[in-house]
């Protein structure tokens, strides 16, 4: 019996070791498992986010233009008719040249302009001292302003500096031909450099809903109104002649000839709509 025990002993001992070393076996083993599924489901994450990243950046993109469209709309400038200020809202169509400013089109009742061949159907309009009516508008820069008339004999609207205007009001004709024709009522010296980059000024022709035809656009070239000029006389000709129910006159840089540059008076405008073009 002596000799049995220590073989007993000995199986005993083995036997434990072996269970023990089993059990570390699984634990590592389980380990391993839960490593290599965790990269996995980070790597899932990551491209989820990524997904995300990209949408919200084509959506930014795709909503840029209608940001800075906003922005721009927003930079519409304000108009002034006499002395009470009111905001311009609309932007008509089209693309005026020089890049001068779009305003809302007058709301006076339609003047009525007789379309016909006889020489003494004309819109007369006296500007020496003032505006024929409230319904004229003078324009400087991106505003509709009040507007300075010389105070001399001569008299006349005062165009003495680069993107000043004016803006005659609705009128209604169904003629194929406008004849304008535009009194210079003075022409004074000036100083400073004349501006050979751009023309005199621009005419401006609109509907009553103020879309601009630019096929109907007069440049007025420089050199046009020098010391001598009494009156500018043009025609409008051209496809919506007939829908032209305002108009408009820019001035781009001062007028000269040669090194002398010139501010002029605008004494009457005068407007005939004729029966055949």
């Amino acid at each position: 019996m002596k000799r049995i025990y220590p073989v007993l002993l000995a199986v005993l001992l083995v036997t434990s070791c072996t269970n023990v070393k089993k059990k570390t076996n699984r634990s590592s083993s389980l380990d391993e498992v839960t490593s290599n599924n965790q990269p996995s489901d980070q790597s899932v994450t990551s491209q989820v986010i990524t997904t995300t990243s990209l949408v919200t950046s084509q959506g930014k993109s795709e909503t840029a233009p209608t940001s800075a469209g906003v922005s721009k709309t927003s930079q519409t400038p304000s108009k002034t008719t006499n002395t009470s200020a009111k905001t311009s809202t609309s932007v008509p169509s089209g693309n005026l040249p020089g890049g001068f400013t779009f305003f809302d089109p007058p709301t006076n009742i339609p003047i009525e302009i007789k379309t016909s061949l006889l020489a003494d159907d004309w819109w007369n309009n006296d500007l020496t001292t003032d505006f024929p009516t409230t319904d004229w508008a003078h324009i400087y820069g991106h505003n509709l302003t009040n507007p300075d008339f010389y105070l001399n004999e001569e008299g006349g609207l005062v165009m003495d500096q680069k993107y000043k205007g004016f803006r005659t009001p609705l009128f209604h004709h169904s003629g194929p031909k406008l004849e304008i024709r535009i009194g210079i009522s003075q022409v004074n010296n000036a100083g400073g450099k004349p501006d050979t980059s751009v023309p005199t000024g621009y005419f401006f022709f609109y509907d009553k809903n103020g879309n601009y035809f630019s096929n109907l656009t007069h440049v007025v070239e420089q050199e046009t109104i020098t010391s001598k000029t009494t009156e500018l006389k043009f025609y409008v000709t051209g496809d919506n002649t007939e829908n032209v129910a305002y108009f408009e006159f820019r001035l781009a840089a001062l007028t000269f000839k040669g090194q002398q540059n010139y501010n002029f008076g605008i004494g009457h405008v005068n407007v005939h709509s004729w029966e055949r073009a």
